[in-house]
């Protein structure tokens, strides 16, 4: 799909955005965005005590247990991660992407079946974030029922052209490419 989307463009570059794989892009932002809701919310969790799902109970356990020197760490890994994009983007453009490295899982399916393909991907769902650029998906096929979408990136500041990007694109695809 993605080289049907580069001919129907007709300008394209492939490049590789993390040599060493997403997990470590995935990680640092598990840990910088865990410590900031735990320090958001930490005084009115102890005043309140709510009640919250297993899994998001789990989430406030683990943030309440980073510590400064692994939030440090993974600036340092975010901060590598924006340094790379920004060679991406030095020429402009867009970059396009898999939302996802497996199709959307199907409603109602148990938790512990969703956490395996969760994991995979918050690997590519991390990097608009992660490195501050707008980020936007389109579906473009079904497998076995299920949607598959591609992300498309753009630099910081381009929202609306992206936006557009994606909108023109979408039209395209729905010609029939």
């Amino acid at each position: 799909m993605a080289d049907r989307i580069a001919a129907s463009i007709g300008n394209s570059t492939t490049v590789t955005l993390a040599p060493n794989g997403f997990a470590a892009w995935s990680a640092q932002q598990d840990v910088l965005q865990s410590r900031e809701a735990w320090i958001t919310l930490r005084d009115w969790i102890d005043q309140v005590n709510p009640r919250f799902s297993y899994q998001v109970g789990q989430r406030y356990v683990y943030a309440a247990d980073i510590t400064d020197e692994q939030v440090q760490e993974a600036a340092l890994v975010r901060d590598a991660a924006r340094a790379r994009i920004d060679e991406v983007f030095a020429d402009g453009g867009f970059l396009c992407l898999p939302t996802s490295p497996v199709p959307a899982p199907p409603r109602g399916q148990p938790t512990t079946q969703r956490r395996e393909a969760q994991g995979r991907i918050i690997h590519l769902t991390c990097m608009g974030g992660t490195t501050g650029r707008p980020q936007i998906t389109i579906p473009v096929a079904e497998v076995d029922g299920l949607p598959v979408g591609l992300s498309f990136m753009g630099d910081r500041g381009s929202d609306e052209a992206l936006i557009g990007f994606a909108l023109e694109l979408e039209a395209t695809l729905a010609g029939g490419l």
